[in-house]
């Protein structure tokens, strides 16, 4: 398990906002009044439940499951919003939300591999993949609302920033020279972890490029977490 220095406990655990440090050879935008409520909102992730303990006050269990659940949780990290853990019906086991939030002791079956999707050998630049041939993928955070129990990126969400993008520049230039790009997944973790201002950098900079039809936001915020759009207009 990695986590980058800059990363508190507490951040890598609720999935706060991020450290808008990088972009195309300059900082990201600074925070502006007119996405400091989006940050506010996003600063409401720090009462996600985190850990089991706070979880079986919700999900009673018995102390050998929550004994099992622990170990999990200290690979791959958990984070509910309490909105998103009030819709689970706690006396079905199988509630189907719960399955998405919840870990789970299948979990502990040693199957499959770290990157499910090969990403590592589409990565063409740090921060960007191409794997089809009309898509082009950029992993703007690490961050998301909710840890989903069935990531196929868990070996960084929540955990580490050593995939996400670092220099924005030379994935503009690599998709500019690309023409059969034609459309772009701004993607993490979840691309609305992002700052507004982030946000209408990415959708700026992107909307530039002729040959491009579609930027796509990657983000299950509208489920998980919808407060983040509708308490937030600054974000239409």
């Amino acid at each position: 398990q990695h986590r980058s220095k800059q990363d508190s406990p507490a951040s890598a655990r609720f999935g706060g906002p991020e450290d808008q440090s990088v972009s195309d050879g300059r900082p990201f935008p600074a925070v502006t009044q007119q996405s400091m409520k989006g940050d506010r909102i996003l600063y409401r992730l720090k009462d996600n439940v985190t850990t089991i303990k706070q979880l079986s006050e919700f999900l009673p269990m018995d102390e050998h499951t929550a004994e099992r659940l622990e170990k999990i949780a200290k690979r791959f990290p958990v984070s509910i919003p309490r909105y998103y853990l009030s819709l689970i019906d706690p006396g079905d086991p199988h509630d189907p939300i719960r399955r998405m939030c919840v870990p789970s002791l299948e979990e502990t079956i040693p199957d499959g591999m770290p990157d499910t999707s090969g990403e590592a050998q589409n990565t063409v630049i740090k921060g960007m993949q191409h794997k089809y041939e009309q898509t082009a993928l950029i992993l703007s955070s690490s961050r998301c609302a909710m840890y989903c129990r069935h990531c196929f990126r868990k070996r960084m969400v929540g955990l580490t920033d050593e995939e996400i993008v670092k220099n924005f520049e030379p994935m503009l230039a690599y998709i500019r020279s690309h023409k059969e790009i034609t459309n772009v997944l701004v993607t993490g973790g979840d691309a609305l972890l992002n700052s507004n201002d982030v946000v209408g950098f990415y959708l700026d900079r992107l909307s530039g490029i002729e040959h491009l039809k579609f930027i796509r936001l990657g983000t299950r915020v509208p489920a998980t977490f919808p407060f983040r759009i509708n308490e937030d207009p600054g974000l239409l």
